[in-house]
């Protein structure tokens, strides 16, 4: 039995010399990520059915569920004991391996997961943080995690298909290389091989992290010198006291008829599975509104846009209502369902 993986082992081998693999390109990539994509979507589909009560008592919170689901499908797949490879990947003979051609750890193919989750996950990573640092305030951390997104999503997306071993950010920072077929050539990998540009890429992101960091900061500050945020955050009280989530309130400028005040948010099933109020909870934020001081009271629109179902990061299912009416009359503009 030895024997024969002894020989099995030595054809590979031979194999791969006469037919060296090559670094995966940016498309084979994508196609990859995509195919991952879709069998999260159908596993959270799957269990959705059986646990569809328990997801809508959670709401928005069980997109945590979703983030350890994919979590421990990439993690533990791209590591060592999965051989590099997620079902996608394999589907596509491509491999996560070191530049040496060794498998990742668990724990390095977990911090290069971290990277890429962010980017589908910073509002839960927002919330979490949120639970933590209360003080921060739950918009603020999701505009800031929204904006180290951008920063991620140019360093693990967008470098990929300029560098010479087509490594994004998450790629550099675990110490990794994409494959298709068998390992490239070592002279091939050592040849465009460049520490000092790998690390100037990893500085150039950091360094736009932290502008971006600041310059949402700075727009937050730029919106409380003019009393917007603070409107905003009054705004938000009847809503949430009737039981709304993750209630925001912006004041868009101009809109279709003018200025508007939209609230969005998200609404807790009914214990008894009923319709939820959305008629009623449209009427108490325009009484809202209308009392409020300047601008809010003089926006020429008001309009909710609000939300019921779960969402657990991989599948989410939605109920949607969009209201808005003429501040002035009363008369409705726009008023649609949808699903998501």
């Amino acid at each position: 039995m030895e024997e024969g993986a002894a020989r099995a082992a030595s054809f590979e081998a031979n194999a791969a010399a006469v037919n060296p693999g090559k670094v995966a390109g940016f498309w084979v990539r994508i196609l990859a990520d995509t195919l991952d994509g879709l069998i999260l979507f159908a596993v959270g589909w799957l269990l959705a059915l059986p646990f569809r009560s328990l997801f809508l008592r959670l709401g928005e919170r069980g997109v945590f569920i979703g983030l350890a689901i994919s979590m421990a499908y990439t993690g533990v797949l791209q590591s060592r004991f999965g051989s590099g490879r997620t079902l996608g990947k394999r589907l596509l003979g491509l491999r996560v391996v070191r530049p040496d051609g060794t498998l990742m750890s668990l724990d390095r193919s977990l911090v290069r997961y971290a990277m890429m989750g962010l980017l589908v996950y910073q509002g839960a990573v927002a919330q979490a943080v949120a639970a933590v640092l209360p003080f921060a305030g739950l918009k603020v951390l999701e505009t800031i995690a929204g904006a180290i997104a951008i920063v991620l999503a140019l360093g693990c997306v967008f470098v990929v298909p300029f560098h010479p071993l087509k490594r994004g950010l998450h790629d550099i920072l675990a110490g990794t290389i994409v494959i298709r077929g068998a390992m490239p050539d070592p002279g091939y990998i050592a040849a465009r091989t460049n520490g000092r540009r790998d690390r100037r890429i990893l500085i150039g992101a950091a360094v736009l992290a932290a502008l971006a960091v600041a310059a949402t900061v700075a727009g937050s500050n730029r919106m409380s010198s003019f009393g917007i945020v603070k409107e905003l955050t009054q705004l938000k009280t009847p809503l949430a006291a009737m039981g709304v989530r993750n209630v925001n309130v912006l004041i868009a400028r101009p809109g279709r008829i003018g200025s508007t005040v939209i609230a969005y948010g998200v609404i807790p099933p009914r214990a008894d599975g009923g319709e939820p109020a959305w008629d009623e909870l449209h009427a108490t934020f325009v009484k809202a509104v209308k009392a409020a001081p300047p601008p809010a009271s003089n926006a020429d629109g008001i309009g909710t846009d609000l939300r019921t179902g779960f969402s657990i990061g991989i599948y989410k299912s939605y109920r949607r209502r969009v209201l808005l009416e003429n501040a002035r009359t009363g008369a409705i503009i726009e008023a649609h369902d949808s699903s998501e």
